[in-house]
């Protein structure tokens, strides 16, 4: 009897720290479709919502930058704006997102505050508008 609840206890540990690990989902993230991809998949996924009025391209960097080169129809929220917060809770939940930046690290960020905001289509771009212009892929130019 002592033995079955032991063996009990050390799968209970298990199936906790199995469940709790950093790349495992939660339970509240089931609907959700949130992955960082490479620039030739986002590339490929631009494409395929170009019509696609529920599709967002998320540029977060300084808006400098963004006017100097940026992806086509793509919006701009600064990830350094005193009101950053407050910008990403105005959109659209329901919309599909995919968020770049200059090498990736402030749009997985922005990623991460989206979704525990409860967006679920959210998409990173690693490497950002970096890799984007690496691979020679389109941008565009305000000034």
């Amino acid at each position: 009897m002592i033995k079955s609840h032991k063996i009990l206890g050390i799968f209970l540990v298990g199936l906790l720290f199995c469940c709790s690990t950093p790349g495992s989902k939660n339970l509240s993230n089931r609907n959700s479709d949130t992955s960082s991809i490479n620039v030739n998949q986002a590339y490929k996924l631009i494409k395929e919502n170009t019509t696609n009025p529920n599709f967002v391209i998320l540029d977060v960097r300084k808006p400098d930058d963004f006017d100097k080169e940026h992806i086509a129809s793509a919006i701009n929220i600064d990830f350094k704006s005193d009101d950053f917060s407050t910008r990403l809770d105005s959109l659209d939940k329901s919309k599909t997102y995919l968020i770049n930046c200059y090498g990736g690290f402030r749009s997985k960020n922005t990623m991460e505050m989206m979704e525990k905001r409860g967006f679920t289509k959210l998409y990173n771009m690693k490497g950002g508008i970096m890799k984007w212009r690496a691979k020679a892929l389109p941008l565009s130019m305000d000034k």
